[in-house]
């Protein structure tokens, strides 16, 4: 329609031209102008195009780093505990110091007391002679158990001053060291709040910029839309196409065990017929009961225990993740009149990162999507995980994949700088599930 308006435009701009030299012209002008108009329709074409590419190229840009922001602010809060957390013991430590700080100038000033008690003593007499110069005997043994005491004070003193001294020693240590942590966390929490700050200001520069092309960004965002749907559709088809093969193999199964066991019944009748008398009456016989065997232990198959690893499930990528889009229906952040739809997570990882099953299954379909290149669906029992936007595949139709193999290497957008995005899905049959509830 707006090509139809463009052309329409060029038109009624080269219509007077036409009119006014009508005699004038020429076959060759006429060629020349319908040239001239062709380069005009196609150059702007060209500018739609780049434009729209260039929207496409700032909302993934935008996503990637909203994403971020949402980590780095959880990574800000973590952080920020961390650090008060650390600040509260410094303070319980720094207390402790001063406390045992105190108690250790008590005993020095102690120490250094008895010490000069002890000298005064000596330039008055030695402890020999103080000894010696006793009235009695009883008095000279109360000098000699003071003398003992006062020795004995003495090294109390020391040894608590010692004591007090290595305690305070390590203290110092100890504060030292949790210190140096709390500066390194605060060192790393104002770095993440100085990116973050910078990134919510980019943030808003995309922001404005986006809104600027209004009709164009809603034309983007809604190609976007129509792409899950369409996706959503084909998923659902294909599960239907499975359910409906599986309940067909059912049936046939049935029919045949049925069958099987009329044709025993009927060659059971006939032999009844044809048995002779004795035949007959060793028939009649009532059978002596046989030893049960033992029952045959079938092995569960893996895929059946896919329910009990919720919440334990790994990336499906080999590189590092970022969730850029989130599950669920959500109007958009900064969009308000723009309501998302996701039946699954984006994932953003490195150039060349692979996406890797989640769990061990069988590859139930490999298919083709607009907007998704090639789309696995690995079957896990009754539940499915589906793994869209592989350039280069890995596996085929009806292959068995454990848990960290490679489905494929993921498409990197060469329009995008590279950007590298799987969409993820996890589902109970047609039941869509949030993919962030199963991964760990």
């Amino acid at each position: 329609m707006k090509i139809r308006v463009i052309l329409l435009a060029i038109l009624i701009a080269v219509l007077p031209a036409f009119i006014a030299d009508g005699k004038k012209r020429t076959s060759e002008t006429v060629k020349k102008e319908r040239r001239d108009a062709s380069k005009k329709v196609e150059r702007t074409r060209g500018e739609i195009k780049s434009n729209t590419n260039q929207i496409r190229k700032e909302l993934a840009e935008y996503e990637s780093l909203e994403a971020e922001i949402s980590i780095t602010d959880s990574q800000i809060k973590a952080l920020q505990h961390r650090t008060d957390s650390v600040t509260k013991r410094v303070n319980i430590l720094a207390d402790s110091v001063k406390t045992t700080e105190t108690r250790v100038e008590t005993l020095k000033k102690n120490y250094i007391s008895a010490l000069r008690g002890i000298r005064r003593q000596r330039k008055q007499a030695s402890p020999t002679a103080y000894i010696v110069a006793s009235k009695s005997f009883k008095e000279a043994s109360k000098r000699v158990r003071y003398l003992r005491e006062l020795s004995g004070r003495q090294k109390e003193k020391s040894a608590k001053l010692a004591d007090a001294v290595k305690l305070l020693q390590a203290q110092y240590t100890t504060l030292d060291s949790v210190r140096a942590v709390l500066a390194h966390d605060l060192g790393e929490l104002r770095s993440k709040k100085t990116k973050l700050e910078k990134d919510r200001v980019t943030s808003k520069n995309l922001v404005s910029r986006l809104r600027k092309n209004g009709s164009r960004l809603e034309q983007v965002l809604n190609e976007q839309q129509q792409k899950v749907r369409n996706l959503d559709r084909e998923l659902d088809r294909i599960i239907e196409e499975e359910a409906r093969a599986a309940a067909e193999a059912e049936r046939k199964r049935k029919a045949a065990e049925e069958a099987a066991k009329r044709k025993a019944a009927e060659e059971k009748d006939k032999s009844k017929g044809k048995a002779s008398p004795d035949t007959a009456k060793k028939v009649t016989e009532t059978p002596k009961p046989q030893k049960a065997s033992a029952r045959k232990v079938v092995n569960t198959p893996v895929a059946s225990n896919f329910a009990q690893a919720k919440g334990k499930l790994p990336m499906p990528v080999n590189g590092p993740a970022l969730i850029v889009g989130d599950f669920g229906r959500h109007r958009h952040k900064d969009f308000e009149k723009v309501e998302l739809m996701n039946n699954g997570i984006d994932i953003e990882t490195n150039t060349g990162a692979s996406a890797v099953a989640v769990y061990p299954g069988v590859v139930s379909m490999v298919i083709v999507m607009d907007g998704y290149h090639n789309v696995v669906l690995v079957r896990h029992g009754e539940y499915l995980t589906v793994y869209a936007g592989i350039e280069t595949l890995a596996v085929r139709k009806g292959q068995e994949v454990k848990a960290g193999d490679a489905l494929g290497t993921i498409y990197s957008d060469p329009l995008d700088n590279g950007r590298t995005r799987l969409h993820f899905e996890v589902r109970h049959e047609k039941e869509k599930l949030n993919p962030g509830e199963w991964l760990r």
